[in-house]
């Protein structure tokens, strides 16, 4: 399987899923940030722990990544980039009320709201770059996988 291929299908399967769930619902998002509801924290807790043990076990087997590499996890310390950016990141999520992986599918399905966060995002991203001096670099297949 071509990595484009395996990238359409990845990317398709987790905006369907993330929409399944609930998850692309303004209210839903809303409530779990406001502490009312526990849904999108369960969800997440879900998806950690039912991600940890399979990847635990490949990288232990030492087996290949279907993009043909060892799976090798960043092993970087956090640094003070992480922490603005995470905080950068949980503010933006706060204040358009959306999860960033879901802005895709909501405007797939008709979702105006969507549209609007992920056009905001991507001037974000542009904004970064124009005062960074640099553009972002994209993850190759080395980088994903490790391979050299």
């Amino acid at each position: 399987m071509s990595r484009d291929v395996l990238a359409a299908v990845t990317g398709l399967s987790f905006g369907f899923f993330l929409t399944a769930s609930g998850l692309g619902d303004y209210d839903t998002i809303h409530q779990g940030l406001l502490l009312r509801d526990p849904y999108i924290f369960l969800m997440l807790g879900a998806a950690v722990g039912s991600a940890a043990l399979p990847l635990w076990w490949l990288r232990r087997r030492r087996w290949t990544t279907p993009l043909g590499g060892p799976m090798r996890l960043p092993q970087d310390p956090p640094g003070r980039h992480h922490v603005y950016g995470g905080a950068l990141f949980g503010a933006g999520m706060a204040v358009a009320t959306v999860c960033p992986g879901i802005t895709v599918a909501m405007t797939a399905t008709g979702g105006l709201y969507g549209l609007v966060v992920l056009v905001g995002m991507l001037a974000g991203l542009h904004l970064r770059d124009r005062v960074s001096g640099t553009r972002a670099a994209r993850p190759n297949a080395e980088t994903i996988t490790g391979a050299d």
